[in-house]
């Protein structure tokens, strides 16, 4: 893709909100990472969100460009109002500066070597729950995962998958649900690792009463509009 825009002069942006701190640390700890970011000449900008795998609150976001002239374009400038020259970097216009101090404490807070360890605990808790559905003999693995998200559902592809995540729910376990096929979508964050165990011992008991029952559950919604 990044090949295409750059013969074509198209802008590529790279939405990397869950990949761009771990995959970057992955790479730093000697995996094998395709190039995603500004290596590609094609690339022209890219999003992380930091309150997914750079464990911030919400609300504190980067957003990089490859040169000054296109972060440029971004600011919103006008002077066609009565309080003069108004000038934002955002869609936003005002926003709070809490949630941008917070992330920078929690990034100066985990530095490079708390990020590592973090992203690798990550990684480790991701490939053994891989493992175990590729040996499982009811679950079907969508993919093997080059990094932390972990998609998986029944091996006939049934709707079963909705009614294992009602039932893992009801244990306190929350997994995202996606379709087709109906599948369950597992971002395995560092504190996964220390109870992978657990959580693999109740997937292993709902799918041995669920799937024999042919019981299946909806896809249900995502996002915060009702």
């Amino acid at each position: 893709m990044a090949d295409v825009a750059q013969r074509r002069s198209l802008p590529l942006h790279v939405d990397a909100c869950m990949g761009g701190v771990t995959l970057a640390f992955l790479e730093r700890a000697g995996e094998t990472i395709a190039p995603w970011d500004f290596r590609l000449e094609g690339v022209t900008s890219i999003s992380v969100d930091l309150h997914k795998y750079g464990y911030t609150s919400k609300g504190a976001g980067v957003l990089l460009y490859r040169d000054k002239i296109r972060r440029s374009a971004q600011t919103f400038v006008t002077d066609n109002w009565l309080g003069g020259l108004y000038g934002s970097s955002g869609i936003l216009g005002t926003k709070s500066g809490g949630p941008i101090a917070s992330a920078w404490a929690v990034m100066r807070h985990l530095g490079d070597a708390g990020y590592e360890r973090l992203t690798l605990s990550a990684r480790r808790g991701a490939l053994r729950l891989t493992e175990h559905i590729e040996a499982h003999d009811a679950l079907a693995l969508r993919t093997r995962p080059d990094s932390t998200l972990v998609c998986f559902g029944a091996l006939d592809d049934s709707e079963s998958a909705f009614a294992i995540a009602d039932v893992l729910w009801a244990k306190g376990w929350y997994l995202d649900r996606q379709s087709p096929p109906p599948s369950l979508h597992a971002t395995v964050n560092a504190v996964h690792e220390n109870v992978m165990t657990e959580f693999l011992t109740d997937l292993d008991e709902v799918v041995a009463s669920v799937i024999p029952s042919g019981r299946t559950g909806s896809q249900g919604t995502y996002g915060a509009i009702e």
